[in-house]
């Protein structure tokens, strides 16, 4: 394959664009085919964008599925089968036509140096050796699987090119097996989420990739990231830039979006837990952080809560004493030495209890106030009048202003 550096390359977005206005014959973007099975693959292929390389992906797009990364594009064609195998004369019937005509229109404009065209297939391929062979490198077929290929349209000075940009995937999830698939891989990203709350996160990225899929109006949470998404040459999302995305928006999937709408993950940074603050989200820094260290949805409301109570009294306290900025800075000292102590703490017993040290902040909250005298034992001049409560709520907004992570740093 041809390396070609981005910036050289054809501007990703109106190249789609132009590819989109040569497939007007029905079979492109103004078609879209309603499998669940294909949204569901749409959602594994969009939470690869958490890995850094996949920028966004593009619902029914030329194909099913169009994976735009930092270097090029990856086509898909998805296709299911109810039983049996696949015989690579039946992949060229079922599925590799359609990524001939994806790889046509794709050099017309020159993109096909940059693009894989890939078959994924819901079940195994047969056991020939012919089949075999095709399936692990696609340039082994024979006369007769090329002259298949080529009486699809295919030029025949293009063939082995489109040969060697050619992936076929099979033995990809069943029907039957997909959801349990997915939750497995949010189970990945997210372990410490209860079998529920990965489901509820599911249901959410099904319900965004489907409406992609149908070019359907989107959740009006969504509409609203979309609104402010630009790119720039690479096809990187960037403020600040004007793009024309145009028909694109309602089948764009990106790592913006994706952000947006699931909870942070163990090892996000904070910079990107900033990113998804900055990007338009809701939740405050503290939740944010509660939720990167697995704390559920119950622990962070009353953590919200008790903050909001001690907000009260700290506003109190700065109005009406001179020297409480001094004062609440000797406490947070104190707070923040026991609080680092109990995360340490917890981090060590990492080996034999590997569960509390992905839910940190569930024991670090257990612990504290577990012990609401050592918390009193910091309010030494009675600032919050020496209430455990207050207390854990002031180290709430200790966390908030970035101050502890509510995990060992």
């Amino acid at each position: 394959m041809t390396d070609t550096e981005p910036d050289s390359a054809v501007e990703p977005l109106e190249s789609l664009l132009k590819v989109a206005q040569v497939r007007s014959d029905g079979t492109g973007i103004d078609t879209f085919a309603r499998y669940v099975w294909q949204a569901k693959q749409a959602v594994r292929q969009w939470l690869t964008c958490f890995a850094g390389d996949t920028q966004y992906v593009l619902c029914e797009h030329l194909e099913d599925i169009a994976v735009i990364h930092a270097t090029g594009f990856r086509f898909m064609q998805l296709k299911t089968r109810d039983h049996g195998s696949w015989s690579a004369a039946m992949m060229c019937d079922k599925g590799i036509k359609s990524l001939v005509r994806s790889y046509t229109e794709c050099r017309r404009v020159d993109l096909h140096e940059r693009a894989t065209f890939e078959l994924w297939l819901e079940g195994p391929a047969a056991d020939s050796p012919e089949t075999k062979d095709f399936v692990a490198d696609p340039t082994s077929a024979l006369k007769p699987l090329k002259d298949k290929i080529l009486s699809a349209g295919l030029a025949r000075d293009c063939l082995r090119d489109f040969l060697q940009r050619l992936v076929v995937r099979d033995n990809q999830p069943s029907r039957a097996y997909i959801d349990a698939q997915v939750l497995h891989e949010l189970g990945r990203l997210w372990p410490a989420m209860s079998q529920p709350e990965r489901e509820q996160i599911y249901e959410r990225l099904l319900k965004a990739a489907t409406a992609a899929q149908e070019a359907a109006p989107r959740p009006s949470m969504i509409e609203h990231h979309l609104a402010t998404l630009t790119f720039d040459s690479s096809g990187a999302l960037q403020d600040g830039r004007t793009a024309e995305i145009g028909a694109l928006s309602r089948q764009m999937l990106s790592r913006e979006i994706l952000m947006a709408i699931t909870p942070p993950r163990p090892n996000d940074s904070d910079g990107d837990m900033l990113a998804r603050m900055a990007s338009g989200g809701s939740a405050s820094w503290l939740e944010l952080k509660m939720l990167r260290a697995g704390a559920g949805t119950e622990t962070i409301r009353r953590a919200q809560e008790l903050r909001a109570d001690m907000e009260v009294q700290r506003r109190l306290l700065l109005a009406s004493r001179e020297s409480a900025e001094v004062d609440l800075e000797k406490l947070a000292d104190r707070l923040l030495t026991m609080a680092k102590a109990t995360a340490r703490k917890i981090a060590l017993s990492g080996a034999s209890a590997p569960a509390t040290v992905i839910r940190s902040a569930e024991a670090i909250t257990h612990d504290l106030l577990s012990r609401p005298s050592d918390l009193a034992f910091c309010d030494r001049m009675s600032l919050f009048d020496k209430d455990p409560e207050l207390l854990y709520g002031y180290l709430g907004h200790l966390s908030d202003v970035c101050r502890f992570p509510w995990r060992a740093e």
